[in-house]
């Protein structure tokens, strides 16, 4: 490939990129409905430029993947409640800002609501895009500097969670780690989305129950 042809294939990779995480902050679109309309785009974009979406890694699960998944989870969450969390609640002197979902506690209709949305939104809708559609461009981008593949995508992932305040954004960026890890390693979309929703799935619970001061 000459050089003229791969600055073209980078510049492509890099504005679907900032465009699609640019949509993140779009008006129109609200929580779900902003990352369903993303998970679209990341086919849609996909498929056009690569004529497949092999490259997203949609691959099937098989039966040892269910206990792999349940390691992960419970692994990552107990690091990220026990170590991460409470590091960096007491670095910035303020635990991270949950306000947001406070609204379900005892509600159970919310409770359903929210897990779908999240299930929807975060767990099958960032993984899509932050895994699968941003190591897929930043591999054009960067080429096989896997670490930096997985910090960026961290960042990326990490900036639209601001609203959490700075303990908030860093254990959102300690999650962009280990699921970037996550996807380097098993490089199956499927896995990384099992896990992010079962960790959201845990957390949207502890809210329910009024037990978010759990993570503070």
């Amino acid at each position: 490939m000459d050089t003229n042809t791969l600055l073209k294939q980078k510049l492509l990779s890099l504005l679907l990129l900032a465009g699609v995480f640019a949509f993140i902050y779009n008006p129109w679109t609200k929580f779900p409905y902003t990352f369903a309309c993303i998970t679209a785009m990341v086919l849609l974009f996909t498929w056009l430029q690569e004529k497949s979406l092999g490259g997203l890694n949609f691959k099937s699960l098989r039966l040892n993947d269910v206990a792999i998944i349940l390691g992960l989870f419970i692994s990552i969450e107990a690091v990220a409640d026990f170590i991460v969390q409470p590091a960096a609640n007491s670095f910035f002197n303020e635990p991270a800002d949950y306000s947001a979902f406070r609204s379900i506690q005892g509600n159970a209709p919310k409770y359903f609501k929210y897990l779908l949305y999240m299930w929807i939104s975060a767990a099958v809708g960032e993984e899509v895009f932050f895994r699968a559609f941003a190591f897929l461009q930043l591999r054009k981008i960067v080429g096989n500097h896997f670490v930096l593949t997985v910090l960026l995508s961290a960042v990326l992932f990490a900036l639209p969670h601001l609203y959490q305040g700075a303990a908030g954004l860093v254990v959102t960026f300690f999650f962009g780690l280990v699921f970037g890890a996550i996807y380097l390693k098993f490089k199956n979309i499927w896995i990384n989305i099992i896990v992010h929703g079962l960790i959201d799935t845990f957390f949207i619970t502890m809210a329910y129950y009024g037990e978010l001061d759990y993570f503070g």
